[in-house]
């Protein structure tokens, strides 16, 4: 399906059954690999790269997009964070197994026919339906040659979280381990799509694909208004002490001081349980939005300021 600007748009349905499309410009050149809804409830995504594939049709494209909106087909259509198949979460099932039920066989064919062999990821999420998070970009900070930290800087993010490593079973962990440089994406959440944080995830995809001589526009760099630093592991932040209904106090972005209130804790009687604070200095990234809680589930993570790398 050739278009007027010599691009070729192909489709392909995956193992597990999320569909690639593939854009291929009518010259050589780099090739990204562009995922959108690896969690079901994250639509800004999903959007964000059907608005890139209409966007990039109608330039001169050097090189090949791979894009998968949504990566996770199933849980997408139910809503939900995880496939309804098998309960399983795909942002934690790479690099997958085709024999290892439909997660698995879907992070498979992402990871082997999206992934690998490109020259770069960028992974679009949000916070979802339960939790709460600023607009940045995250990226390992020893990345590949150095691509994955310029990816971060030219998306324009007004913050980047510097990484150590990449905790297990993600996108960027595959991508790691096949030598794919990587970014990921995050913003607000809630069930709904903020324009400017739509507009944000768009223009700067466009910016770094300009960036790597994709498409003919590339906006001027600007660092970040931020910098944190700190360990991407959402699943291992301050947990809840016990069961009940938590009322936030603080919002996602928000630079807290050492045992500042972040929120508290309520039985299912009214009565206050716990005042929530924050362990140490930080810059809240991740905040839980849903209010019923049960022991264990993390609450708020919390980033480190730093000045860069």
């Amino acid at each position: 399906m050739p278009t007027e600007s010599g691009t070729r748009l192909e489709r392909e349905v995956l193992p597990g059954g999320a569909v690639m499309s593939t854009l291929r410009g009518g010259a050589p050149g780099p090739t990204l690999a562009l995922l959108g809804g690896v969690h079901g409830d994250e639509d800004e995504g999903v959007l964000a790269v059907w608005r890139v594939l209409r966007e990039v049709r109608g330039v001169a494209l050097r090189g090949v997009v791979r894009a998968v909106a949504p990566a996770n087909p199933a849980a997408w259509a139910a809503r939900g964070r995880t496939s309804p198949y098998d309960d399983g979460d795909l942002a934690r099932s790479f690099p997958g197994d085709p024999e290892a039920g439909p997660t698995a066989a879907l992070a498979d064919g992402i990871a082997h026919q999206v992934i690998a062999g490109s020259d770069l990821l960028i992974d679009l999420h949000s916070a979802g339906l339960r939790y709460s998070m600023p607009l940045f970009c995250g990226v390992n900070q020893e990345p590949v040659d150095g691509v994955a930290l310029r990816a971060a800087v030219v998306f324009e993010a007004p913050m980047i979280w510097l990484h150590e490593s990449w905790p297990p079973g993600r996108s960027l962990t595959a991508a790691m381990e096949l030598g794919v440089p990587a970014v990921y994406v995050e913003c607000g959440g809630g069930g709904g799509i903020r324009s400017a944080e739509l507009d944000a995830y768009v223009t700067g995809v466009l910016s770094v694909m300009g960036d790597l001589g994709m498409v003919p526009t590339c906006r001027a760099d600007r660092r970040p208004t931020r910098w944190v630093s700190g360990s991407g592991d959402l699943d291992s932040g301050v947990a809840s002490p016990c069961a009940g209904l938590f009322s936030t106090t603080a919002v996602a972005g928000e630079l807290m001081a050492e045992g500042s209130e972040v929120g508290r804790l309520f039985n299912y009687q009214g009565d206050l349980l716990e005042v929530v604070r924050a362990p140490r200095p930080g810059v809240l990234m991740f905040l839980r939005r849903h209010a019923r809680v049960k022991l264990g589930d993390v609450l708020f993570v919390l980033a480190v300021p730093c000045d860069g790398p």
